[in-house]
């Protein structure tokens, strides 16, 4: 098969987490070689566009409905109106609502359908809906449906192939696609942040630290380890702040953890959801990095990127893969939940940062021209 001239992505919705940056990222990527592209969301983002997020120059958003459950008919018309030459979709739910839709459109093999995995399977099943668990075993029963089967991590597809008793390499590795020109560009803009706003980026205050946190607040990123460790952090340095980006169900929860642990607004500050932390990393003393698990973090990459010292858990899949290079550690890994272990090593990296060449030139090996290759080298197949 050629090059398809059209490619669908399908993640879903894309506010408020990593998959939908990565769906941006690969976009931009499809379109600097001349494709077509759909961005096609099924669910929350309806009227809310890309929340916040840039949408790459020529990409095309669909909104197919409100609700998932009601996105089958619309996926199959649209699709039998553009004819894709390749599908892509992430999420259980979404993975197996492409394959329907494939299957209804007709299309066969002139369009082929590629299913993604973003995050720690084994990790995440104990906290599953009935919901997600119903589509986790639909998905593994399924699961060699779909013409390509792509992860995030060779330990993402280790979990899956075991799991779903599939041959090791049944599963293609593809690293996010996470860096770009255009992340880049958001480093070196302006951060509106008061603690932030009157650094240049790339400076540092070791007398006042910033230290930040970026993602969901959900049990999975474990800012209540984060909080507990800056607290420690704070006894020895009374000037350090903390920032934590994001939004989700745990904000009450961390509020009065904070409340308890005497952070107050001098030295938190959770401002909610910002499109694009870049302008924040890039002017941050410390990344930090507290998950429980992960698939391959965007935000991890990012900071790398922006030239930030980072702080990570050794979580079961994620942090390892991108810290290490050529043998070498860019940043601590500390065990889950390890409230000393985080504050200890977060002191360490404030008293001896790494070189941000280094980190730069480490976030260049995530960029988004690799996966866009590599995407299309499973429709060519």
């Amino acid at each position: 098969m050629t090059a398809p001239g059209r490619v669908c992505l399908c993640p879903g919705t894309i506010g408020g987490g990593g998959i939908g940056m990565v769906m941006l990222g690969l976009a931009e990527g499809l379109r600097a070689r001349g494709l077509a592209v759909d961005l096609v969301l099924a669910g929350g983002d309806e009227g809310a566009g890309t929340a916040g997020r840039a949408l790459p120059e020529g990409v095309r958003l669909v909104q197919l409905s409100a609700r998932t459950r009601g996105a089958l008919w619309p996926l199959v018309r649209h699709l039998r109106a553009t004819r894709p030459g390749l599908l892509i979709a992430a999420r259980d739910h979404v993975n197996l609502l492409a394959l329907a839709a494939h299957r209804l459109s007709g299309l066969g093999r002139s369009c082929r359908v590629v299913w993604t995995f973003h995050t720690h399977r084994s990790s995440e099943r104990g906290r599953m809906t009935v919901a997600e668990r119903l589509a986790d075993w639909l998905a593994l029963r399924l699961i060699r449906a779909p013409d390509a089967r792509v992860a995030v991590t060779q330990r993402v597809a280790d979990d899956l192939e075991q799991a779903a008793g599939l041959a090791p390499g049944a599963i293609r590795v593809i690293g996010n696609p996470a860096w770009s020109a255009g992340r880049c560009a958001a480093a070196m803009g302006p951060c509106a942040h008061p603690w932030l706003s009157a650094r240049a980026p790339g400076a540092r205050d070791p007398g006042a630290p910033v230290v930040l946190g970026v993602g969901r607040l959900v049990a999975q990123k474990d800012f209540a380890t984060l909080l507990a460790a800056f607290a420690r952090l704070r006894g020895a340095r009374p000037g350090a702040r903390l920032i934590v980006l994001g939004e989700g169900p745990d904000r009450a929860t961390l509020a009065a953890q904070a409340q308890a642990l005497g952070l107050g607004a001098e030295a938190l500050d959770m401002p909610g959801h910002v499109p694009d932390p870049p302008s924040y990393m890039a002017r941050a003393d410390l990344f930090v990095l507290s998950s429980r698990w992960e698939g391959h973090p965007l935000a991890l990459i990012e900071a790398l990127g922006c030239g930030c010292p980072v702080v990570a858990t050794d979580c079961p899949t994620g942090p390892a893969e991108i810290l290490r290079s050529g043998g070498a550690l860019l940043g601590p890994l500390v065990p889950p939940g390890d409230v000393a272990a985080m504050a200890a090593a977060m002191a360490q990296v404030l008293d001896l940062p790494p070189d941000p060449a280094i980190l730069r030139a480490r976030a260049g090996c995530f960029g988004i021209d690799g996966a866009a290759e590599a995407y299309l080298e499973l429709a060519a197949a």
